[in-house]
């Protein structure tokens, strides 16, 4: 007599084979879809949707999967991976346009390579793309940099993290910056000399403002919440990206 757990377990093998089935006969470009929004999320994820079908394995490989397969799962630096298929793998995912995988070259290049015109260049591509760390990072170099540059990195940085409100404005940049942080742990030591010549190089931009903004950002919103500054007219924009800039130099 057949044991109820095997019969159980026949009935899911079935389904599973169902399922495969139904999967691979779906349009290419529905599987493409739903791989990308998956690659999106997580890098693991897709290794398992690798195995699911061959159909699958070769969609993963597509040209919009790689474009929007999420980064966060892997390190910097390949510490405990094979170097070439690493290597390799970061070149494929460049190559197939990749912010993330644009953004840590550009990074790379400009901080520790000594290659800042080809690291500026992977950063806007990736800041074009939509890049959030690129283009805040992209931005305050610019700055830094000065005369024509300074007010594009404005720009960029405007259109890329600035709210209506300041406080949701803060609430961003904060997160951006412990991003960078986490990124800047692994290279500080060897990317020194070039915030060195990045803070020697910025100077400030005069204003006339009333000061409140600093004020604001210094004391984390002193007049209260039901007093919070509107970035499009009280806040002085000047004023919020010297901020910045102090803050991604602080600790030279």
């Amino acid at each position: 007599m057949v044991s109820s757990s095997l019969l159980s377990s026949a009935s899911s093998i079935r389904k599973s084979r169902k399922t495969r089935i139904c999967l691979d006969s779906l349009p290419e470009d529905l599987l493409v879809e739903i791989s990308s929004s998956i690659a999106a999320s997580s890098l693991s994820e897709v290794r398992s949707l690798r195995l699911v079908s061959k159909p699958f394995r070769n969609i993963c490989d597509d040209q919009y999967v790689l474009c929007r397969l999420s980064l966060q799962e892997t390190p910097l630096f390949p510490w405990n991976h094979d170097n070439e298929t690493f290597s390799n793998f970061f070149k494929r995912c460049r190559k197939n346009g990749n912010p993330e995988a644009l953004f840590r070259r550009g990074f790379i290049h400009y901080f520790l390579d000594n290659r800042e015109h080809k690291g500026l260049k992977y950063l806007a591509k990736a800041a074009e793309k939509g890049n959030k760390e690129a283009a805040y990072v992209y931005g305050l170099i610019l700055i830094c940099l000065g005369g024509q540059t300074k007010q594009k990195g404005f720009k960029i940085l405007s259109s890329s993290v600035k709210k209506p409100l300041m406080s949701t404005t803060v609430e961003d940049l904060v997160e951006l910056r412990h991003k960078i942080e986490k990124i800047r742990e692994f290279v500080w030591d060897h990317a020194n000399p070039v915030m060195e010549r990045l803070k020697t190089e910025y100077v400030r931009e005069k204003c006339k403002c009333d000061g409140k903004t600093t004020m604001f950002l210094l004391a984390r919103n002193p007049y209260g919440e039901d007093k919070d500054m509107n970035t499009s007219s009280s806040a002085c924009e000047f004023c919020l990206w010297d901020h910045e800039v102090e803050l991604f130099c602080k600790r030279i």
